[in-house]
C-alpha cells in the first residue's frame, strides 16, 4: 500500500501504520513522506516506527514535487520545468506497478531508518490526442457496424462456429432409443429376422440339390417371403405412427401421450450446463469474430437451427419409402435355347452313325422328360410346391429335343459307324444332359429371385429403420436441450445487441480529451508513428471484454429461465464504458482495464513493443548512481542526500514489451525488474539520508 503522509508527523500516525501492517490484505506499505519546505533547506524526518526495522515497510522522503536535475558528482543543480504530471504523479504511477514497489521496499528496507530521498530517470510513451482521435471512432464501428470493415480485416470464421454450434448439443449414437421389448423393437427386429428368414430359404433353394432332401426350400420359401413383406409393412406403419406424434410434439401441435410404441422420452435439459455452454460460446467466438454484428448474424442462423422444428423431411422420405405391393411372379422353368439345340444335335448324330435308338436314345429322351417333372413338381408356390400332377404337362416338351433328330436320321437311313466312333457323341449327351438339368433349375431360381424384390424390400426396411433411429437421436432425444439452447441464444442475441447500441452511440466520445494527452506535450518523434493498426486492435480488443462483462446479468437469466431486461445490459454497457474512459484517462491505454481478459495481450504487447520503440528507454534505463537526474528535492536541501549519495540504490524497470528492443538496456547495477504493459520505464536512485535529519 502506498501511503502519502507528512515528514515531520509521520511519526504520530503509527498506530495507522502498525494496523497496516498487520492486515493480510497489505503486503507491504511505502510512506511517500512529503517535506513542509522550509525556507532554510532544514530537512526534518520522523519516521513512524514501526516501519523502520520491518523488512515490508519503507520511507520515501520527497522535498519537492516537481524537484530538480542533479549530479552527485557535479557542483550544481538545475530547475526542472513544471509539467503535467509532475515528478511525484510519475514517481507515484512507477510505484503503482507491483513488481516496483516490491523491489524498492526490499532495496530501501536495507538502508537507515528504512528511509531513502529518491531521484529517477523515467521515460514515459503514450498516445497522442491524434492518434486516439483518429482510432475511437473506427474501433467502435468496425465493432458494432457490419458495414465499417476494412480489407485489412480477417472474415470470421464461419465454419469453425457451426462446428462449434453443434458440438454444444451433442448426439450419442451409443444409447438406446427404443425400449427393449417394445411395439417398435419387436417391429424392427421381426422385419430383419424375416428378411434374413426369405434371403435365406432363397440362397438354399439355388443349389441343384434343394430338389432332392425332405427339409425342401421350395415348401417354405414362398411363406417366407410373404412373411417378410408383411413385416416390412409393420414395421413402416409403426414408424410412421412414431414420427408423425415427434413431428407434432416439436412443432407444439401436440402435448399428450405418444402411441405407445416403446420410444425413449427427451433427454431433460439441465440449465446450468447450457448456461456455462452458451457462456463460452460467446465469450470465445466474439474474440475471434471481433465484431458484434456479424456473430449476432450467425448466432441468430444458429439459435433457428436449433429451435425444435419437427421432422416433415424424415415424413417425406418415409412416405416414399413404404413398401411396394407384394409381387407374384410365377416361377417359370425350361431349357435354355442354345443348350436344347446342341442336345437335339448330338442326339441327331447319335441317330446317324447307327447307335442303338431304341436302347439308348429312348432311354435318353425318357431322362430327359424326367428331368422336366423333376423340375416343374419342385416350383415353389405360396403354398409350398407344385407337385407332380401339375408338371406332367409341362415336361412332356423335355423329350422333344431327343426324338425329333432321332426321327430324321432314321428316315434318312445313314450307313452305321464302327462302334469306337460313338463314344465321343454319347459322352457329349449325357453332360449336355447333366449340364441342362442343373442349369435350368439355378437360372430359374435367380429369375424368380430378382423377380421377387427382396432386396429392393430390404434396402427399403433398412432405411425406414435408419430414419427412426436418426429422428429419435437428432431431433427427439435432444429437443429439450436445443430447445433450452435456442432460448439461451435468444437471449444472447438480445443483449448483446443492446451493449451494441450503447457502444455505437458512444463512438464519438469514447475516450475523453482529459484521457488524451495535449499535442503540445507529445515528443515530435511521435507524430511519424505508423501505430494505426496497433492502437484500433487494442480498442477493439478491450471493446471485446467491455461486451463480455456486460453480458454477466444473461448467465443468471438463462439458469433461471428469466430473462433479464434490455435496460440491465444498457445499464451495465454505460457503466463499464464509464469506466473504461476512467481507467484510460488515470492509466493510458497500454494498462489493461479491469475487465480485460487478462490471457489476451497479445495486441496490447504489440501495441507496446511499437512505441517503446519509439522511445529513449534505452536511456533512461542505462542511468548510473553518479549520473544526471530528477532528484525530488530543493536544491537548499541537498544537504540531506549529498553527503551519502556514494551509497545510493538502483532500481530499474521496464514493461516486458521493452525485451529485446536493445542488447544492453542497462548500466552497472542491478538487472531491469520487469512489469506488465506500463506507460512508464527508467530507473529510481534511492539515496540514504544524512543521519541528523532524522529526530
Amino acid at each position: 500500500m502506498l501511503v502519502l503522509d507528512k515528514a515531520e508527523t509521520a511519526a504520530d500516525h503509527d498506530e495507522v501504520y502498525q494496523a497496516l501492517l498487520g492486515s493480510p490484505l497489505v503486503s507491504g506499505v511505502i510512506c511517500l513522506a512529503m517535506d513542509s519546505g522550509d525556507v532554510n533547506g532544514d530537512v526534518r524526518v520522523r519516521p513512524a516506527p514501526s516501519l523502520a526495522p520491518v523488512d515490508r515497510a519503507a520511507t520515501l522522503w520527497v522535498g519537492d514535487h516537481d524537484g530538480i536535475r542533479w549530479r552527485p558528482t557535479g557542483h550544481g543543480a538545475r530547475d526542472v520545468r513544471r509539467s503535467t504530471p509532475s515528478g511525484l504523479d510519475q514517481l507515484i504511477d512507477a510505484l503503482a506497478a507491483p513488481a516496483v514497489f516490491e523491489a524498492v521496499l526490499e532495496v530501501v528496507s536495507t538502508l537507515p531508518f528504512s528511509t531513502a530521498g529518491i531521484g529517477m530517470e523515467l521515460e514515459r510513451t503514450s498516445l497522442g490526442y491524434t492518434e486516439l482521435r483518429r482510432v475511437q471512432e473506427e474501433a467502435v464501428a468496425h465493432f458494432t457496424d457490419p458495414h465499417a470493415r476494412q480489407a485489412t480485416m480477417q472474415e470470421p470464421p464461419r465454419d469453425e462456429f457451426r462446428a462449434a454450434i453443434r458440438a454444444v448439443v451433442k448426439v450419442d449414437r451409443s444409447e438406446a432409443v427404443l425400449t427393449p421389448g417394445g411395439a417398435l423393437d419387436a417391429a424392427r427386429t421381426r422385419a430383419v429376422e424375416a428378411l434374413n428368414a426369405a434371403g435365406h430359404e432363397l440362397t438354399r433353394l439355388d443349389h441343384l440339390f434343394a430338389l432332392f432332401p425332405k427339409q425342401r426350400a421350395g415348401r417354405v420359401v414362398g411363406a417366407a417371403v410373404i412373411e417378410a413383406h408383411a413385416a416390412a409393412r409393420d414395421l413402416h406403419d409403426k414408424v410412421t405412427r412414431q414420427l408423425v406424434h415427434v413431428d407434432d410434439s416439436l412443432r407444439g401441435r401436440s402435448a399428450g401421450q405418444g402411441p405407445g410404441l416403446g420410444v425413449l422420452g427427451p433427454v431433460p435439459a439441465r440449465p446450468r450446463q447450457v448456461r456455462d455452454d452458451t457462456r463460452r460460446l460467446l465469450e470465445g467466438w466474439l474474440r475471434k469474430y471481433r465484431s458484434i454484428p456479424h456473430l449476432l448474424t450467425d448466432l441468430d442462423a444458429a439459435r433457428i437451427e436449433q429451435e425444435p422444428q419437427g421432422c416433415l423431411d424424415a415424413l417425406d422420405e418415409l412416405r416414399a419409402l413404404r413398401p411396394q405391393p407384394e409381387p407374384e411372379p410365377s416361377f417359370e422353368i425350361r431349357p435354355r435355347l442354345r443348350t436344347a439345340a446342341w442336345l437335339s444335335a448330338l442326339t441327331g448324330v447319335l441317330a446317324a452313325i447307327g447307335m442303338t435308338p431304341w436302347a439308348f436314345i429312348s432311354g435318353l429322351a425318357f431322362a430327359w422328360f424326367a428331368v422336366g417333372v423333376l423340375l416343374h413338381a419342385r416350383r415353389p408356390t405360396v403354398a409350398g410346391e407344385s407337385g407332380f400332377v401339375t408338371a406332367l404337362r409341362p415336361a412332356s416338351a423335355w423329350g422333344l429335343p431327343v426324338y425329333g433328330p432321332w426321327l430324321v436320321a432314321l428316315v434318312l437311313r445313314q450307313p452305321q459307324v464302327p462302334e469306337p466312333w460313338t463314344a465321343l457323341p454319347t459322352a457329349l449327351a449325357v453332360l449336355t444332359f447333366a449340364w441342362v438339368a442343373i442349369t435350368s433349375w439355378r437360372r430359374s431360381v435367380r429369375r424368380w429371385r430378382r423377380a421377387l424384390g427382396l432386396a429392393e424390400l430390404r434396402v427399403r426396411s433398412d432405411r425406414t429403420a435408419q430414419l427412426l433411429d436418426t429422428v429419435l437421436r437428432v431431433h427427439w432425444r435432444t429437443s429439450a436441450r436445443r430447445a433450452l439452447f435456442a432460448e439461451g441464444l435468444r437471449q444472447v442475441i438480445e443483449g448483446a445487441t443492446s451493449v451494441k447500441e450503447v457502444l455505437a452511440d458512444r463512438a464519438g466520445d469514447l475516450f475523453t480529451s482529459s484521457a488524451i494527452r495535449p499535442e503540445d506535450s507529445v515528443h515530435a518523434d511521435e507524430q511519424d508513428r505508423d501505430i494505426y493498426e496497433e492502437v484500433r486492435d487494442v480498442v477493439v480488443a478491450d471493446l471485446v471484454d467491455l461486451t463480455i462483462a456486460a453480458m454477466r446479468p444473461c448467465w443468471s437469466g438463462i439458469e433461471a429461465g428469466r430473462a433479464s431486461e434490455s435496460a440491465d445490459y444498457i445499464e451495465r454497457g454505460a457503466h463499464l464504458v464509464g469506466a473504461y474512459r476512467l481507467h484510460v484517462e488515470n492509466h493510458g491505454l497500454l494498462s489493461a482495464p479491469p475487465f480485460a481478459f487478462h490471457r489476451h495481450h497479445v495486441h496490447r504487447d504489440t501495441l507496446a513493443t511499437r512505441l517503446w520503440a519509439c522511445s529513449h528507454v534505452a536511456e533512461a534505463l542505462s542511468r548510473g548512481v553518479e549520473d544526471e537526474m530528477t532528484q525530488l528535492c530543493h536544491a537548499r536541501q541537498l544537504g540531506a542526500v549529498s553527503a551519502l549519495a556514494t551509497g545510493a540504490r538502483l532500481v530499474r524497470f521496464a514493461s516486458t514489451a521493452v525485451r529485446g528492443l536493445a542488447a544492453d538496456m542497462s548500466g552497472p547495477g542491478p538487472a531491469v525488474t520487469w512489469t506488465e504493459n506500463t506507460e512508464i520505464a527508467g530507473t529510481l536512485r534511492l539515496v540514504p539520508l544524512r543521519q541528523g535529519v532524522f529526530q
